[in-house]
């Protein structure tokens, strides 16, 4: 058992993890901003070093987001909150003597010239200001903690998906409009693909990493790129709809976005559990309880 403190705990993710943590029996502090934290963090040095003491380990979740307003080549708005906030987390875990920080990274600082499927030891290429600020965050941890420690290992996440996940990414747009019985349409490119993990896998490999000897970038992804038409059609088929429309859509060919898992199978014993139809019958069941909850 050890004490594992959570950033970013009352967010999609951490919802997810912080009972998943508590199962696999280690004691959790959640951190955030307000309300639902154990304890309160502006996310500065000094709140950092406060709200970090007795803690053994750390997943770090929080961060900034890309939005629809956000310019996709600006940096700025992620430096702060993604970037420079590693040297402030360090201090802390040192101070209190942190054995080991888990960064939540993603699949988006891969791009086309990283190769497919996507290794570790790929060239980083990512494509918008949030994917930049993610991996110059792996650099910025693994440069902080390269010969002093505490150990690190920086999760790169396909896309996430389950109950609680915004609504705008395709797949999480498709589950909602069938389980409110709208009509699924296909515009753009079907055969578009995506590498989905579903969040309580993601929860998993997040939770392994507290126990690899290894170090630096793990892939944690679904294990294969899903056609966006399959996304659709599976959605449809686990919430009963009818097929979606494709009137709209413009198919043409499309390249294959898939992590490659071989690493987190070798140093996490770590693999996805839940294809896409378990994942979403699994969210269709939560949220059925919630709902008559």
């Amino acid at each position: 058992m050890s004490v594992v403190a959570v950033t970013g705990a009352s967010g999609f993710i951490g919802r997810y993890l912080c009972p998943a943590l508590v199962e696999a029996g280690h004691d959790v502090v959640r951190l955030g901003r307000g309300d639902g934290a154990d304890r309160v963090t502006d996310y500065g040095r000094d709140s950092l070093t406060e709200a970090l003491r007795g803690v053994d380990a750390a997943i770090h979740l929080a961060g900034r987001r890309m939005t629809r307003d956000d310019d996709l080549m600006d940096v700025a708005p992620f430096w702060g909150p993604n970037v420079a906030i590693m040297a402030d987390i360090i201090h802390a875990a040192r101070a209190n003597g942190l054995a080991r920080i888990v960064l939540a990274s993603t699949i988006g600082v891969y791009g086309p010239e990283s190769g497919y499927p996507y290794r570790e030891d790929a060239r980083t290429c990512p494509t918008n200001a949030y994917a930049f600020s993610k991996v110059t965050a792996e650099k910025h941890l693994e440069m902080l903690t390269r010969r002093d420690g505490p150990h690190a290992v920086s999760a790169r996440l396909a896309a996430v998906y389950g109950d609680g996940e915004k609504g705008t990414p395709a797949l999480m747009t498709f589950a909602n409009r069938a389980e409110a019985g709208k009509p699924l349409i296909l515009k753009g490119n079907p055969n578009h693909r995506i590498d989905q993990v579903y969040v309580r896998d993601a929860v998993a490999g997040l939770i392994a990493c507290l126990s690899t000897d290894a170090k630096g970038p793990i892939n944690i992804g679904g294990g294969r790129a899903i056609p966006v038409r399959e996304l659709a059609e599976t959605a449809a088929r686990v919430w009963g709809r009818p097929a979606p429309n494709e009137d709209g859509a413009t198919p043409g060919p499309a390249p294959d976005t898939a992590l490659d898992l071989t690493r987190a199978a070798e140093v996490l014993d770590w693999q996805p559990r839940y294809d896409l139809a378990a994942g979403l019958a699994d969210m269709r069941a939560i949220r059925e309880m919630s709902s008559e909850g």
